[in-house]
């Protein structure tokens, strides 16, 4: 699930829990609109906790920043296009509304094209380049089988357009059944080839070049491929990270005059985190992830993931460097319970990394907490910090966007369906299911192969009194 995103261009993207969608301009906060996909009636349908009847809130943009896509709780994505005239209150426009039949689990898209996957497993492509018009309410677009390029046996829960090459161009999907799969682009009758070694459902997929990708799973690990050729280069599990972390308190309400020390305060806080029983595998499983990859695998890759256990008040910042070579440089960031609990984060596109002449000393971490709070954070300087406590201040671009977010009342039209919550808990217990469905099965067959072995010793020992009879009749 993705609530917030950074494109190319500077525009910041929010995910509004009354279905809608912020857009701020960074490089101009007076540049902002409210983009409106549903009305909130719409998403009140009771989902009864069901794979079937969840669809995952999801926003992106393309790489060039000009296209935006917005997967909404009501079967429909919205496109919208940028702009082009200068001056002009309404800087995105609806461009077309794209009707699906299943409930849509994952999305990439490059600039000519949309990829969607819905909850049974098939993969629809939509062309982006058509004609650039706002839609109306004849020119919707209803999927078809036309629409579909391939399809699949498992649910997807995050898919990938990766270009190896000028000429060889691929499909990445992460799937509910432990499979990452690699299939060639416009080749997708062709099997392709795997990824495997999760021993639970595949959540996250991260490109960090045309020919590295970083995945995270149900099974708290995170492992590093090279692609094409689905080889395994790095291992680590989450345990392994957050056990040997350095602890970083964020603070932003503490009073300076309250009878309680801030040890006392940030005691209360962390307590909260290191109270909780880590003992199963879905406290360390993946909850969340993004990657920053300035331009290649030879440079620094930092990464930021939460896991299922310390999802509302903490992120752990690590490099990919880091996780190479086992340093064990980690970073826990502990937020303050002011800020509320942790929606989602990410880092900036990439383009916004390269072009900029700080990338080397700066990449900052844009964090959205539920009381609509956002916080952007420089991770190169924590990750070279020793400090234990910060007291952060957003700066003047983010405090103003808190501001506009403050006066429209966001918070008060939050409705509470905690869909990646329920998908996991729900892909566990799919998962359990299925194993013990193979314990069982295993069981089975010993049993089957207990039973053989007897047979077999019976016959031996028949065969055996047989002839020693046959032996005292001589």
């Amino acid at each position: 699930m993705s609530e917030i995103k950074i494109s190319s261009t500077g525009w910041l993207a929010i995910y509004l829990r009354n279905g809608n969608v912020g857009m701020f301009d960074l490089n101009d906060t007076s540049s902002w609109q409210y983009l409106q996909v549903e009305s909130i009636e719409k998403q009140s349908k009771d989902v009864n906790n069901d794979l079937n009847y969840l669809n995952r809130n999801l926003i992106k943009f393309s790489p060039n920043g000009e296209f935006l896509v917005v997967n909404g709780q009501n079967e429909q994505l919205y496109i919208y296009i940028q702009s082009n005239f200068e001056k002009s209150e309404v800087w995105w426009k609806l461009q077309r509304i794209i009707c699906v039949k299943n409930f849509i689990s994952a999305m990439d898209l490059n600039n000519e094209f949309l990829l969607i996957a819905d909850k049974s497993g098939d993969i629809y492509k939509i062309d982006l380049l058509f004609n650039n018009t706002t839609t109306t309410n004849n020119n919707n677009l209803m999927m078809t089988a036309e629409n579909c390029i391939m399809r699949h046996l498992s649910m997807l829960l995050d898919i990938a357009f990766i270009r190896i090459n000028d000429k060889k161009s691929f499909i990445l999907t992460a799937d509910q059944y432990e499979k990452i799969q690699l299939i060639q682009y416009l080749n997708t009758s062709h099997s392709g080839k795997y990824c495997l070694g999760h021993t639970e459902f595949v959540s996250h997929i991260k490109l960090i070049d045309n020919n590295h990708i970083l995945s995270a799973s149900g099974d708290g690990t995170l492992r590093l491929w090279h692609l094409p050729d689905c080889i395994p280069l790095v291992l680590l599990h989450s345990k392994a990270l957050t056990l040997s972390s350095k602890q970083i308190f964020y603070t932003q309400l503490y009073d300076s005059n309250s009878s309680l020390s801030l040890e006392d305060y940030q005691q209360d806080t962390m307590s909260q985190e290191s109270s909780l029983d880590l003992s199963s595998t879905l406290d360390y499983s993946i909850w969340k992830m993004d990657v920053a990859s300035y331009n290649s695998i030879n440079s620094n890759v930092y990464i930021a993931f939460s896991i299922y256990a310390h999802r509302l008040h903490s992120i752990y910042l690590t490099s990919l460097s880091n996780i190479k070579q086992l340093i064990n440089e980690q970073r826990q960031l502990i937020f303050d319970i002011s800020y509320g609990t942790i929606i989602d984060y990410c880092f900036p596109s990439k383009d916004i990394l390269f072009n900029d002449y700080t990338i080397y000393s700066k990449c900052n971490l844009y964090i959205l907490f539920d009381s609509y709070v956002i916080l952007n954070i420089n991770i190169i300087s924590i990750l070279l910090s020793d400090q234990t406590k910060l007291f952060v201040k957003p700066n003047q671009t983010i405090q103003e966007i808190n501001n506009i977010l403050a006066s429209r009342d966001i918070h008060l039209m939050n409705y509470n369906i905690k869909t990646d919550e329920i998908v996991f808990q729900q892909l566990f217990k799919n998962s359990n299911n299925n194993s013990c469905h193979k314990r069982k099965l295993e069981i089975v067959e010993q049993q089957q192969q207990q039973q053989q072995q007897q047979q077999q010793q019976i016959k031996k020992q028949m065969l055996s009194s047989q002839s020693d009879n046959e032996i005292q009749l001589t």
